[in-house]
């Protein structure tokens, strides 16, 4: 994906957004008219959307469409969540910014926090993850575990820095991720990861574990990721089962 390209869709769409040329209240084109308007990929067309929602201008719903919250950017970063390929797309909008690899052998303390196997042989990308819309801001620390078997997706994962570990699993191994679990908990920031992250010691942070699975509820990744309160607004929307 062009990075620079899917900024500039976005760039413009925000600034119709801003001039009433979409107002509040409307939907946006449908994905295959913006390929058409902007002559970009579909691909591109998701990740521009993807910025907009980050920014609280838009919200998307399947079978309704995208439609416009706002014509002002919210303070902080608001993501809607609902799917695998939510997940994927906001991975789309930033890069990942490798800090350090390490393998070894999940002890008892660490296979029970992360669901992984004790004694298992796994491998650990620790990187932070910036956004080039806001100055390269550092956006969260994540660190991604995965079985040594997958070990070729270390190099993958610093050859496409947009794409998320788990999506290039699925890519390269084979693997399909049919569902993601995920736990999110308020932290406080340590001294060293604020440093990291250009926040302050002891301030409010929201954790978030996700572990990823196949058809067969099988685990093929996991992902810690700490965000600073004021850089992520996760979104859920619950809905009354109906009869």
């Amino acid at each position: 994906m062009n990075e620079a390209r899917y900024a500039l869709v976005a760039r413009d769409l925000k600034d119709k957004i801003a001039s009433g040329g979409y107002p509040v209240g409307s939907l946006l084109p449908t994905e295959l008219e913006l390929c058409d308007l902007y002559e970009v990929s579909r691909h591109t067309v998701r990740a521009a959307i993807t910025q907009l929602q980050n920014l609280g201008l838009v919200s998307r719903r399947k079978r309704v469409g995208t439609r416009v919250e706002a014509s002002t950017p919210s303070g902080g970063y608001r993501h809607s969540l609902a799917s695998v390929e939510d997940l994927v797309h906001l991975a789309e909008t930033q890069e990942r910014a490798i800090q350090d690899v390490r393998h070894f052998v999940a002890d008892i303390a660490e296979a029970e926090r992360l669901g992984l196997q004790p004694g298992g042989h796994y491998f650990c990308i620790s990187s932070i993850r910036v956004d080039d819309e806001r100055g390269r801001a550092p956006m969260c620390w994540t660190d991604v575990y995965a079985d040594e078997a997958y070990t070729d997706v270390i190099e993958l994962a610093r050859e496409h820095p947009d794409a998320l570990v788990a999506a290039l699993i699925e890519r390269h191994f084979g693997r399909r991720i049919e569902v993601v679990d995920q736990q999110v908990r308020a932290v406080l920031l340590s001294a060293e990861l604020a440093a990291r992250l250009d926040a302050r010691a002891g301030e409010p942070g929201l954790k978030i574990i996700r572990h990823y699975r196949d058809e067969q509820g099988r685990l093929v990744v996991v992902s810690e990721t700490v965000h600073p309160d004021d850089r992520f607004t996760l979104v859920m929307q619950m809905k009354r089962e109906k009869g």
